[in-house]
Parts: C-alpha cells; sequence; structure tokens
C-alpha cells in the first residue's frame, strides 16, 4: 500500500466515515446530492420530489454516529473487517441454512459466498446473485431483493 494513503489513513482514523457531512451543517444535503447523484436515481420511482432522498439520507447520517461508530469499531482502515464472518463459519450449527445474496454488479466479489460453501459442505448454503445490482442490492433492485428474501423466509419454520 502507497504510503501517502497509509499517511492519509492515520489522519483520519480518529473521524467517523461521515464525519465530514456532520461537519459540512446546513451545507450537507447539497454535499450528498453532488457526491452521491446515484441516490436520485435509484429511489426516483417511489419519491416525487427528487431531494427526499438526499435530504433523508443527509439527516439519517446527521445524527449521533451509532452505526457508523459501530462499523468503525468493527473494521480496520477501508472497511475491512476486523473478525471477518468468513473465519467464524465453523462456529455455525451445520443445520442452519445460509443465504448470501449480492448484487452481480457489486465492487465486492463473490468469492466469500464459493468460500462458505466450501467451508459448510454438509449444510445448506444458497448463493443468489440479483442481476442489475451493485453493492446496495435492495436500493438498485428493490424487487428482485424483496422476492428473494420472501422466498427464503418461506423455506424457514
Amino acid at each position: 500500500m502507497p504510503m501517502w494513503i497509509k499517511a492519509l489513513g492515520a489522519i483520519l482514523s480518529p473521524f467517523n466515515p461521515l464525519a465530514g457531512l456532520r461537519f459540512a451543517g446546513p451545507l450537507g444535503p447539497f454535499l450528498v446530492q453532488r457526491l452521491r447523484p446515484d441516490f436520485k436515481q435509484k429511489f426516483s420511482s417511489v419519491c416525487e420530489d427528487e431531494n427526499t432522498v438526499t435530504e433523508y439520507i443527509y439527516h439519517c447520517n446527521a445524527q449521533t454516529p451509532s452505526g457508523e461508530t459501530a462499523f468503525k469499531n468493527m473494521t480496520i482502515p477501508f472497511g475491512w473487517a476486523k473478525q471477518p464472518m468468513l473465519l467464524r463459519m465453523n462456529q455455525i450449527q451445520e443445520d442452519i441454512s445460509i443465504t448470501v445474496i449480492y448484487g452481480a454488479r457489486s465492487c465486492i466479489d463473490s468469492i466469500s459466498s464459493k468460500q462458505i460453501k466450501a467451508l459448510r459442505p454438509k449444510s445448506s448454503v444458497d448463493v443468489v446473485a440479483i442481476r442489475g445490482a451493485g453493492h446496495y442490492v435492495y436500493a438498485d433492485q428493490p424487487e428482485d431483493f424483496n422476492q428473494t428474501v420472501m422466498r427464503i423466509c418461506s423455506t424457514v419454520d
């Protein structure tokens, strides 16, 4: 890893990832619109006012960062898990089914799901790739995501 990335990570490490958004105050919604214009497109079918989603995202993230703090404490710099679930698969009972849902266009690859299947040869492990979805599967393909979750739920006692 280049030294400048390590230095930047060290400088920013005391802060939660969205601290800058909170620091921006009333300019926060504008920053969300500028930095993530894709949010408007993803939710345009459910919101009449095009600013609703970006304002909602800003106001959710402008609050005390409890979830963000948890995420920061569970990861090492750049979002890598401190204790990856993959390393703990052997602690899950064999009779518990696992379904991995991911977006086929996600920046996060599906290698982990194949490894989970290999680690649990006596268990039910289903891997579902939602076509046309990126990392935020529920937002990119909400109908397919909901149908998949409903199908999974219908198989559980």
